[in-house]
């Protein structure tokens, strides 16, 4: 990898030059579609740790439009999955919080993973600062909603279980026996128009640790 530089552009933000984060990006996935997903993780990983070292202390906004610099911020989000889903979760969200502070604008979609981190360690107070931001037609903002309630108190509250109700699609994946990411998944939801079941087993895939934690949760959907 080349030197990397953080370069200010004119648009009042800055470009990330050397590092050619796009190819690095594009090797995570072909290992983690080889299978090798601990050699994607470690890819992810090593990116990121060069990103955060060029960063300074100050808050800096990042050109998402620049291709280098927005496949960097795409590394550093594929990384905090990698975390999250490997329940390393206080560094997962620090690397989202850290995304959100250099793309205000959230062109990656940070926030509902932060979400759940936010779950996972029983931070009510900043889940509730982004619950807002988590838009209202998205199955996620009712899901989170819904786990958060079960994790606070033990139950999920009959309005935020009406509230899942809605997503047919995603009530049908938490009560599936199987969740399977297989080449069928992979390409629908790679797809322009991915399936609603797709996206669907998208949303559990990325909860998948803390259904796991909050088992009973489940059992409440398949209630109903």
């Amino acid at each position: 990898m080349g030197k990397l530089t953080l370069k200010p552009t004119e648009n009042q933000n800055y470009i990330i030059l050397g590092g050619d984060f796009s190819s690095l990006l594009e090797k995570a996935y072909k290992l983690e579609s080889d299978g090798d997903f601990e050699g994607a993780c470690n890819t992810r990983y090593k990116a990121f740790q060069q990103i955060v070292d060029l960063l300074p202390e100050e808050v800096v906004e990042l050109d998402f439009s620049h291709q280098n610099t927005r496949a960097a911020i795409e590394i550093v989000y594929g990384s905090a999955v990698d975390n999250f889903l490997t329940s390393d979760v206080e560094l997962a969200a620090a690397q989202l919080e850290m995304l959100l502070e250099c793309d205000s604008e959230d062109h990656i979609e940070a926030t509902p993973q932060l979400a759940l981190c936010y779950i996972a360690l029983e931070e009510w107070e900043c889940l509730d600062e982004i619950v807002p931001d988590l838009g209202d037609k998205s199955a996620f903002r009712p899901l989170v909603e819904a786990l958060a309630d079960y994790a606070r108190t033990g139950d999920v509250s009959s309005e935020k279980l009406a509230s899942l109700r809605r997503h047919r699609h995603l009530c049908e994946e938490l009560c599936a026996v199987e969740h399977a990411a297989d080449e069928k998944y992979l390409k629908d939801i790679s797809s322009e128009r991915p399936t609603q079941q797709a996206l669907a087993r998208e949303i559990y895939l990325r909860c998948e640790p803390l259904l796991f934690k909050y088992e009973g949760f489940t059992a409440k959907i398949k209630a109903l």
